[in-house]
């Protein structure tokens, strides 16, 4: 096995020679030189962030810390355990009915609290000092989705539909109207579309194929055996990544902080790690009209 650098491993403190707990305090992810050596298992999570932070800073992460343990016991939210079944040995659900998240916090959730119950393992809590952690150079990401004739579609749309949630408006502000979604499908009679997302953060078009709420196993095969999935800026869109799908989504450049190049370069480069097809529709802003949203559509299926 190759030799790499996996930053920002937590080794339990109660596990720490006395001259590293200073160092515990200021940054609690150690690198796998300061392990003994004689730990056979990972405890990870439980992230219960958002979905994109996930997808590209988190399970690929898991994957190649993988290959130093035996076994990896992963914590996360039931929706997400098809993303770690290549690797993990047990996926422990978590569900939790809270959305107010921020990258990989989940607000009022007590992440060292819940570390208690594993003292003298090592532990990788997913929380937003993670934020730290490697690139994609030293994750190990694999392509989602089986491809199947009978779930192809021209076009996957994700219309989402978050709710305002106080102190943190910035979710429901990258929502596009309803009504701007209904024009966008009425005006596509010729393409065959589905609806994708969870239930209730999410809208399904009038004459659109409602598939909210299915399986992640059923949505990555969707993903990766349809033609194109749109949306503004969100989790499912950087999924199409990882799926293969090719994609069209739109944000404002002034969507996010600049970590990781800033959003829109995250869907072009620095996350977008299997090179998937992806096109970004910023001129008009985080709240395009439909007529150029569907022309930029029928453009891009060309």
């Amino acid at each position: 096995m190759n030799k790499i650098n996996p930053n920002f491993l937590i080794n339990y403190k109660s596990r720490l020679k006395p001259h590293l707990r200073k160092i515990f305090r200021k940054k609690p992810y150690l690198s796998l030189d300061n392990l003994k050596g004689d730990s056979n298992q990972l405890i990870a999570g439980p992230f219960l962030g958002e979905f994109g932070w996930e997808l590209m800073q988190w399970q690929g992460y898991l994957r190649q810390m993988s290959k130093f343990y035996k076994h990896v016991i992963v914590y996360g939210r039931s929706t997400s355990a098809y993303l770690y079944k290549d690797f993990a040995s047990e996926f422990r659900a978590m569900d939790v009915s809270s959305w107010d998240t921020d990258a990989y916090l989940l607000r009022d959730f007590d992440y060292l609290k819940w570390a208690n119950q594993f003292k003298g393992q090592d532990i990788l809590i997913a929380d937003n000092r993670c934020k730290e952690l490697s690139s994609i150079m030293h994750q190990d990401f694999i392509s989602y989705g089986a491809k199947k004739k009978a779930n192809e579609y021209d076009l996957i749309i994700h219309a989402r539909d978050i709710p305002f949630l106080k102190g943190n408006k910035k979710k429901s502000l990258r929502n596009w109207s309803i009504n701007e979604w209904d024009q966008l499908c009425s005006a596509l009679p010729q393409l065959k579309i589905a609806s994708v997302g969870i239930q209730e953060l999410s809208y399904a078009p009038k004459g659109t194929d409602d598939l909210r709420g299915i399986s992640t196993e059923q949505l990555c095969s969707i993903l990766a055996s349809s033609k194109c999935c749109v949306g503004p800026s969100s989790g499912l869109m950087h999924l199409a990544s990882l799926c293969k799908t090719p994609h069209l989504v739109w944000t404002s450049n002034n969507n996010g902080s600049k970590r990781f190049g800033g959003v829109a370069y995250r869907y072009l480069r620095s996350w977008n790690p299997l090179a998937t097809r992806v096109k970004l529709i910023n001129e008009e802003g985080d709240q395009p009209s439909f007529e150029y949203v569907r022309q930029e559509i029928l453009d891009f299926l060309k």
